[in-house]
């Protein structure tokens, strides 16, 4: 109730303006680091009067804290458990694979995912969605993830750069990843597993319409940068 009555409280605030204010979102780790340097500078163009606070948190916490009212929105993949959210598509990413220099695989113009059956597929640690994305497609495909478990996308592109095994990465996270060009990215065979950026908020939410809005401007903002 207390939720409810925030929300009809913020939307009387927004009745004049509903892009003037302050909006709280959650993004997760795998993507805050990779779209955020792109879509700050978008809004701030497009709504001047709107101030954006980014809290970076893992999936489930996003999820409760939507739920508590503690933030607006949320920026995260949709394969992973978002409760009753409604949601804005932003981003369709597909995985590629990280090789280390001169690895076997690199010959191939694309990989497939049985490629990786003798290898060390290296995979985030627990609380992470992109962790269970890729297991869940690598299981799907017979293929076993090493014991190492990484805190961070950078952290799995050094250590392959080291030779330590290979991993999937998201696309969007590529470039950033890559900067030094000490991988070799390969995409994967299809149908290669993907995940779906989006904005989710309580469905409830009296900024449904604007999140939506929202949500329409950072798809462009992104596309213009990282076409699907």
């Amino acid at each position: 109730m207390l939720v409810a009555l925030d929300d009809v409280l913020d939307e009387a605030k927004r009745l004049k303006d509903p892009f003037a204010g302050t909006l709280e979102i959650g993004v997760i780790p795998t993507v805050a680091p990779y779209l955020l340097p792109d879509l700050t500078p978008a809004l701030t163009a497009r709504y001047p009067q709107l101030s954006v606070v980014y809290r970076e948190e893992k999936t489930a916490d996003i999820v409760r804290h939507l739920d508590e009212g503690k933030l607006d929105a949320g920026l995260l993949a949709l394969e992973a458990d978002i409760g009753d959210c409604a949601s804005a598509l932003v981003q369709k990413d597909l995985f590629v694979v990280a090789l280390p220099k001169g690895h076997r695989l690199t010959k191939k113009a694309k990989v497939a995912l049985e490629d990786l059956e003798e290898e060390r597929v290296l995979l985030l640690d627990d609380g992470h969605c992109f962790r269970e994305q890729a297991l869940a497609a690598c299981s799907r495909a017979g293929v076993q993830e090493a014991a190492f478990r990484a805190t961070s996308l950078s952290t799995l592109a050094q250590m392959v750069s080291s030779g330590a095994g290979v991993t999937l990465l998201p696309a969007l996270a590529v470039e950033a990843e890559n900067r030094r060009g000490q991988l070799t990215i390969r995409p994967l065979r299809a149908p290669a597993p993907s995940r779906t950026i989006a904005l989710v908020w309580r469905r409830r939410s009296a900024l449904g319409a604007s999140l939506r809005e929202l949500a329409a401007t950072m798809k462009g903002a992104v596309r213009r940068v990282h076409p699907s």
